[in-house]
Parts: C-alpha cells; sequence; structure tokens
C-alpha cells in the first residue's frame, strides 16, 4: 500500500516541476506514477481519457483518479493538494511582482523558453496516446478529422467530442453486425 505522504509528495513535486497543464504533464505523470508501478499503462490512458472529457482541469482530475485508485478519499484529497498547491503559490508570487519584472529581457526570454519545454512536453503526450490509442486507419482518420475541424474550423471541442461518439458508435455497430453475418 502506497504512503499517502508519498502520494502528496510524488503530485507535489509534479505539480512543481511541470509547466502546460495536464496534456504536457503526461510524459512525466508516466515516468513517476507508471514506473512505480502504482497504476498501469492502460490505466493511465483510461484515466487520462476521463480526465480529458470530465469538467476542469486534466492534471487535478487523474489527481482525483491515481489518488484514489491508490488510496481512496484520503489519496484523492492529497494528490490533488499536491499538484494544485504549486501552482497557487507560484501564481500568487508571480501575480503580486509580475509588472515590476515584465521588461526585463532575462525574464523574457526565461518565459520563452518555458514556452518552448511545454510545447515539447505536448508533443510527447500527444505521441504517446495516439500510439496507445490509433489502432487502425479508421482511428488516425477520426484523430486527423478532429484535431483538423478544432484547430482549423473552429468547431468546438465539445461538439466534435459528441460527433466522434456517435461516428465510434456508428462505426462498431457496423462491425459488429459484419461480424455477426460472418459467423
Amino acid at each position: 500500500m502506497v504512503k499517502l505522504s508519498k502520494i502528496f509528495f510524488v503530485f507535489l513535486k509534479l505539480g512543481a516541476l511541470t509547466f502546460g497543464g495536464g496534456l504536457a504533464m503526461i510524459p512525466i505523470i508516466k515516468r513517476d506514477i507508471v514506473d512505480r508501478n502504482w497504476i498501469s499503462d492502460e490505466e493511465l490512458s483510461d484515466y487520462i481519457a476521463v480526465a480529458q472529457v470530465a469538467p476542469g482541469m486534466i492534471a487535478i482530475n487523474i489527481a482525483v483518479l491515481v489518488g484514489m485508485h491508490l488510496r481512496g478519499r484520503k489519496g484523492s484529497f492529497l494528490a490533488v493538494l499536491g499538484v494544485a498547491l504549486p501552482s497557487l503559490i507560484i501564481i500568487t508570487i508571480i501575480a503580486s511582482i509580475l509588472k515590476e519584472f515584465s521588461d526585463i529581457p532575462l525574464i523574457v526570454s526565461a518565459l520563452k523558453g518555458i514556452i518552448i519545454v511545454v510545447v515539447i512536453l505536448l508533443i510527447s503526450a500527444i505521441y504517446e496516446i495516439g500510439k496507445k490509442s490509433i489502432k487502425n486507419i479508421y482511428l488516425l482518420f477520426y484523430a486527423l478529422m478532429s484535431f483538423s475541424l478544432v484547430y482549423f474550423l473552429n468547431v468546438s471541442t465539445a461538439l466534435v467530442i459528441l460527433l466522434s461518439f456517435a461516428i465510434g458508435t456508428l462505426h462498431a455497430l457496423v462491425v459488429s453486425r459484419k461480424r455477426v453475418q460472418h459467423d
């Protein structure tokens, strides 16, 4: 059984050392949680899927699910507290001093560097999720169409998710009917 203090400190580290939100955290969550054998790769993929469609921040949602899996409500509470506390502290400090430092070239350069790291982490997360989720040409097509609708045509993400659900359900029904007819 994982100690509650260990859950708190692992999620505190995740919250303190990752920039860019929940998706950018996925490679680090994989390293710190899956590699400790707290959850499996498949469970992490399931938790990511649930965290993305549930309301709220992905990092918080993943913390809730992993904490609950490990130690119930107490584990969930401490995981959420751990992942949220660094952001709360950092944002409070930055908000109080940002105006005074926003013109310093070193600060501007540091923020640009952070953006580059976030983009790299997001690309890594997309690759990892895609590698596990896209198992055939149809799923690749759905992924590319969904991305195109949201990114290029500004279609609501919620609408794309609902449309994907409907299309995926229809596809599964057609495939299952064909299997029944062949058997």
